[in-house]
C-alpha cells in the first residue's frame, strides 16, 4: 500500500520508487444554453402575431376616417330642389366599393338636383334618391334629337337661349310656326350613328311651363323642328309669337 512521504512524494511498497503525486488540470465551469424546442418557438410567434394584430386593430378603431361624404344637413322632402343649406360633409369609413360608389364626395354636383325620396338629417344622399337639374326652380327638362344643319350647325352650347320653329305639312300647304321662344339648352350630346357619324345631336331644353314642354315634344313628333339662336335677353312678354304661314295656306291651319 503507498503512503505519502514528506514532500508530496508516494511511496510504492514493494519496488522502492516513488512518484510525484498527479494533478488534473482544472476546467473551466460553463453553464449549458438550453435551446428552445419547436413548440416554444411556435408558441412565441403567435404570441408576436396576436399582438401586432392587437395593435392593427387598436389603430384602425381610434384612426380617424380620411374619406368626406355628403348627408343631408336637414329634413328634405320628395321635389325639392337642393341647396348648398340642405347639404353637409361628413367623415366616413365606407369599406364596401358598391356603397362608395352610390354616394356622394362633393356637394357642388347636387346643388339644384330634384329629391326622389325624403330624406331625413344625417342620412347619406345616394344616387338612387336624386336627379340631376340644370334648369332654374319651376322648369320642365325635355330633350329632341335633331341634325346639327337645324341646330345652328352645331355650334350651341350649353346656358345659350333658342326659339325652337316647327315646320308641319308638306309642299305648298307647309307652314312654320315659333313654338317656344326663348327656351334654354342645358346639355347637348352628339348622337352616334352608322359608320360613326355624329351629325345628329341630342339637345335638352328647360322649358318654363308645362305648355313650352308639349309644344317641344309636339315638335319632336308631328313636325320637322329647328332652332334659332334667341336674343341674349327675352322678351317682356311671354305671349305667343305670330305663326309664319306660307303664301296660300288658310289661316285655319296649325298645329
Amino acid at each position: 500500500m503507498a503512503e505519502p512521504e514528506e514532500g508530496g512524494a508516494v511511496r510504492v511498497a514493494g519496488n522502492g520508487r516513488s512518484h510525484p503525486p498527479t494533478t488534473q488540470p482544472e476546467r473551466p465551469l460553463t453553464r449549458r444554453r438550453n435551446v428552445p424546442r419547436g413548440r416554444a418557438v411556435v408558441g412565441g410567434f403567435l404570441v408576436a402575431a396576436a399582438a401586432v394584430l392587437t395593435f392593427a386593430a387598436y389603430t384602425s378603431a381610434t384612426a380617424r376616417p380620411r374619406q368626406m361624404y355628403v348627408i343631408a344637413a336637414r329634413s328634405i322632402a320628395p321635389g325639392a330642389r337642393l341647396t348648398p343649406a340642405d347639404l353637409a360633409l361628413v367623415a366616413l369609413d365606407l369599406p364596401d366599393s358598391g356603397v362608395r360608389s352610390q354616394v356622394f364626395n362633393a356637394i357642388a354636383p347636387l346643388i339644384g338636383a330634384s329629391v326622389l325620396a325624403p330624406m331625413a338629417p344625417g342620412a347619406l344622399i345616394e344616387a338612387s334618391a336624386v336627379v340631376g337639374r340644370a334648369g332654374a326652380p319651376g322648369t320642365r327638362e325635355v330633350s329632341i334629337e335633331l341634325d346639327r344643319s337645324r341646330a345652328v350647325a352645331g355650334t350651341l352650347k350649353p346656358g345659350e337661349y333658342v326659339d325652337i320653329l316647327g315646320t308641319f305639312g308638306t309642299g305648298a300647304g307647309a307652314y312654320t310656326s315659333v313654338l317656344v321662344s326663348h327656351v334654354e339648352v342645358i346639355t347637348i350630346s352628339n348622337v352616334s350613328g352608322a359608320l360613326g357619324d355624329t351629325r345628329t345631336q341630342l339637345i335638352t331644353f328647360a322649358a318654363a311651363t308645362e305648355t313650352d314642354a308639349e309644344a317641344i315634344a309636339h315638335a319632336n313628333i308631328a313636325a320637322q323642328a329647328t332652332l334659332v339662336r334667341a336674343s341674349d335677353t327675352p322678351s317682356a312678354s311671354k305671349s305667343p309669337a305670330p305663326t309664319y304661314r306660307a303664301p296660300g295656306v288658310a289661316s285655319s291651319g296649325g298645329a
